[in-house]
């Protein structure tokens, strides 16, 4: 045979074997865009994060655009080294664009947000293949009107207040800041004109700084805030101080089991009531407050709320407690409740309506039941002997909800009560006196323009 027999022999090989090799570089798979969300921007900065993969040939660019009224910008873009023969190793990036209004000298509005991909296919005149997204973004750098309706309102340390606001729009939250702490706003019923209206019941928590700064704050879904003070004239009060001796009989019969059955370190006696006291309760507390996020939007109780029926108050509200082995301090805590006594087992009844949201085992606690009377106030009913209750249950004022007993770290049989306000304690006593919930809680509630009640 001659050679260019074998000259066209060998060409044609090449060329078959080129045309099998780039086969798999003719795929018609844009790259994959993960969903992007619509986007709200206020004065804050933003980052628009995009995942993008390309799993046959890799990714070639990503483009990240700005379509508004003002035209067409391009935000980021990206280039990936490849290659038409093999592609780019880049089979999977993620995006990170910052959006700031101020950079981008944007108005309020609506703009789009398109993400182009491309790859390194041998396709559509080996441009590759396109992949897009496209999302609204929504520019909203005007912060939530906000109005104040309440006037002068007097609260303890300690205590519970209320006011009434109203706001222009929609919030993603609002309610009353009191320091560090936040107290949630809920819609005030009345009337269908009143939309806006809010009410937020709040407290200042027994630990807050002196004078703390109140105020009541709304911040929409685009992260704009808008804030309002108001009148507040906060009473200072001293609280009760004690020492109590740990017996060898409690921490033997009270302190090791809950140790032991928590999962906490042994040790010397006054280390067990150290974890107990510290470290357990620390954990209770949090469960408490997890507990309390979430609350009825509508009042469920009515008028003044309800001390166990024939009961002496043995501890009250804020006691300070100092905790001493051999008479030797060994641990402090705060006692955020009132402990109340009477016959052995007796009978623990609801304080008000609401509906329960806690009833287990619950540490230093024991048995615990915990109801939401709406609007952010819950009561606790503390080292029950029995529970008959379960979560999910409505209650009334009056009906029995366990008996009275020592569980938990409980030295006899009592109930110790609380109440919790945005999950924060607060002291019963006025929970307790109808003239209070009455003058200072319901008659907020009502339509704006109600009289205060007298007396």
């Amino acid at each position: 045979m001659s050679t260019r027999f074998w000259t066209v022999a060998l060409l044609l090989v090449a060329l078959i074997g080129a045309g099998v090799l780039g086969l798999p570089r003719l795929e018609g798979t844009p790259p994959a865009i993960g969903e992007i969300a619509d986007l709200e921007l206020g004065h804050a900065p933003q980052t628009l994060v995009v995942d993008v993969s390309d799993a046959d040939s890799g990714l070639r660019a990503v483009e990240v655009r700005l379509l508004s009224g003002g035209g067409t910008k391009t935000l980021a873009a990206y280039h990936f080294p490849g290659s038409l023969t093999r592609g780019s190793d880049a089979r999977r990036e993620r995006i990170e664009v910052p959006l700031d209004v101020s950079t981008l000298g944007l108005a309020d509005g609506d703009a789009t947000l398109v993400v182009v991909a491309r790859d390194w296919s041998l396709r559509n005149g080996l441009s590759g293949n396109a992949g897009e997204v496209s999302t609204l973004l929504k520019i909203d750098t005007k912060p939530p009107r906000l109005e104040v309706s309440s006037g002068l309102t007097y609260v303890y340390r300690g205590g519970s207040g209320a006011v009434v606001y109203r706001v222009g729009e929609d919030t993603d939250t609002d309610g009353v800041e009191v320091g560090n702490a936040f107290f949630r706003g809920y819609p005030l019923a009345g009337d269908a004109s009143k939309r806006g209206d809010r009410i937020a019941i709040f407290a200042i928590p027994v630990e807050a700084a002196e004078e703390p700064p109140v105020r009541i704050v709304a911040r929409d879904t685009a992260g704009n805030q808008s804030e309002a003070g108001f009148p507040v004239r906060i009473f200072e009060r001293q609280f009760s101080a004690s020492s109590i001796s740990l017996s060898r009989a409690f921490l033997d019969s009270k302190v090791r089991p809950l140790a032991a059955s928590n999962g906490l370190p042994a040790g010397s006696p006054a280390e067990s009531f150290q974890q107990v006291n510290e470290t357990l309760r620390g954990l209770n507390e949090q469960k408490i407050r997890e507990t309390v996020l979430d609350s009825s939007p509508a009042p469920r109780w009515q008028g003044g709320f309800e001390q166990m029926r024939g009961s002496k108050v043995t501890s009250r509200f804020a006691e300070k407690r100092s905790y001493l082995w051999n008479d030797r301090l060994v641990s402090k805590a705060i006692h955020y409740g009132f402990d109340l006594a009477s016959t052995r087992k007796a009978s623990v009844t609801a304080a008000n309506g609401g509906a329960v949201v806690f009833a287990d085992d619950l540490g230093i606690y024991g048995r615990c039941v915990i109801i939401d009377h709406g609007l952010g106030v819950h009561s606790l009913y503390a080292h029950l002997s029995k529970m008959s209750v379960s979560v999910g249950d409505p209650v009334t004022k009056g009906q029995q909800i366990g008996r009275s007993g020592a569980t938990g770290l409980a030295g006899g049989d009592h109930l110790h009560f609380a109440i919790l306000v945005g999950g924060h304690y607060v002291d019963p006593l006025e929970w307790w006196d109808p003239k209070w919930v009455r003058s200072h809680i319901e008659w907020r509630l009502r339509p704006s323009g109600s009289a205060q009640p007298s007396g």
